[in-house]
């Protein structure tokens, strides 16, 4: 097998083509402006969280009580409010309140998580095409929501978790057969990694 790299992330002056593949380069070493940094500048020091800090979260009972409801059970706004309204109601007694107010304080919360912020976006879609005649299907006068995260801030956050660091391919990659034929296999060996990598930002 035959794996290429590009020449814009090795720094050579045409693809590097490894025929035997024991290694692979790292990419070009720059700062968060993609500006170039000398060969073998360390990285910045990483502080690692301490493992009673659980930003923005003011305890680990927060922390899970957000992740249940929210990613585990996936629970309404609606029943999230019920259920929070009575915990408050069993803690009263105590001169205590639930993890959170509401919904929106759980909301809020999440969203305020600083680790990997990817917000959410959306645009909304119509049909625009062609009508037929007599009575129309409901989907073609509606307006749809689509929700998503830019992949770019996505990358970035993937590539600055130090949980990752030596687990994945940094730089794009492109795999060739005996035959010729490419041979995909992970993010990195796909045509749109090695797309973006070949854009000029700087």
């Amino acid at each position: 097998m035959v794996r290429e790299y590009h020449e814009k992330l090795t720094g050579l002056s045409s693809p590097l083509v490894l025929s035997v593949i024991k290694s692979h380069p790292t990419g070009k070493i720059c700062d968060a402006n993609g500006m170039d940094l000398p060969e073998g500048t360390p990285p910045l020091p990483h502080t690692p969280q301490g493992q009673d800090d659980w930003t923005p979260y003011r305890n680990r009972l927060e922390f899970e009580t957000a992740k249940h409801l929210f990613s585990d059970a996936q629970i309404s706004a609606g029943k999230i409010d019920n259920l929070l309204y009575l915990w408050g109601l069993s803690l009263a007694v105590h001169q205590d309140k639930p993890p959170f107010a509401d919904h929106k304080d759980l909301y809020e919360t999440i969203d305020s998580t600083p680790i990997g912020d990817a917000p959410w976006k959306s645009f909304g879609v119509r049909y625009n095409d062609s009508r037929p005649l007599g009575d129309l299907p409901s989907w073609m006068d509606q307006t749809y929501d689509v929700w998503y995260r830019d992949p770019h801030a996505v990358i970035k956050n993937i590539f600055s978790n130090a949980d990752f660091d030596g687990e994945i391919d940094y730089v794009p990659y492109r795999d060739f057969l005996e035959d010729g034929s490419r041979r995909y296999k992970d993010f990195m060996s796909g045509d749109w990694a090695w797309e973006q990598a070949v854009s000029n930002i700087h």
